[in-house]
């Protein structure tokens, strides 16, 4: 297996394909068809990184069917391999990076969603408490900074006001996911009691009494 550190890209490949071996279609329509569209990858950056991972040995294809048509390529299936299953495993448990925390909160959702299956419910707690901490640590300084910048324009305490309310967000949803897995036992989809989101009126009502 090659040293050279994974993007974030190759990282999200990895989780993708640890949940279901996929072809390069699968992937893509994964990413058009989902709220991963947000990585947009074309084909020129899809296979390319494909292509890399197997070369690391993290990644190993196998021929699957060529499909309806006479003339159709033969898709090949995409499996982890062992050295692929250590690092996605790795890239779950990486902790929380507090000066990163505005450029990976996607990413650490996304290892949260894939954390389920693989680590223990205690060390997901401790995760989303180093993830409670750093987003109150982002919050408290964009907080401190609006209270003690005068702007000379609009639009700029606006667009901040918007990252106060992104995180003040995140740090809620940290604080109440980790309430409801302390108090839940362990066991298969399904079994967790999912609060509704709230409606556009409850929120609108809410905001009004800020």
């Amino acid at each position: 297996m090659s040293g050279r550190h994974l993007t974030d890209f190759e990282q999200v490949l990895l989780a993708m394909i640890a949940a279901a071996p996929s072809t390069g279609y699968d992937l893509k329509l994964a990413f058009a068809t989902t709220p991963l569209g947000i990585y947009q990858p074309s084909s020129g950056a899809l296979y390319p990184a494909l292509r890399r991972l197997e070369r690391a040995g993290l990644l190993r294809t196998e021929a699957g069917s060529a499909g309806d048509q006479p003339r159709s390529r033969r898709r090949y299936v995409y499996h982890l391999t062992e050295p692929g299953r250590a690092a996605y495993a790795a890239w779950v448990r990486r902790p929380v990076n507090p000066a990163t925390i505005t450029s990976d909160l996607p990413l650490h959702l996304m290892r949260f969603v894939m954390m389920e299956p693989l680590i223990p419910r205690a060390d997901v707690l401790a995760f989303l408490a180093d993830l409670r901490d750093a987003l109150a640590a982002c919050l408290d300084g964009l907080e401190t900074y609006a209270e003690a910048t005068s702007f000379e324009d609009l639009h700029t305490p606006l667009a901040l006001d918007h990252g106060i309310a992104i995180y003040t967000a995140s740090l809620a949803w940290a604080k109440r996911t980790m309430n409801l897995l302390a108090r839940e036992p362990s066991g298969p989809p399904g079994r967790l009691h999912r609060p509704r989101p709230a409606g556009r009126d409850q929120r609108a009502g809410s905001n009004a009494h800020h």
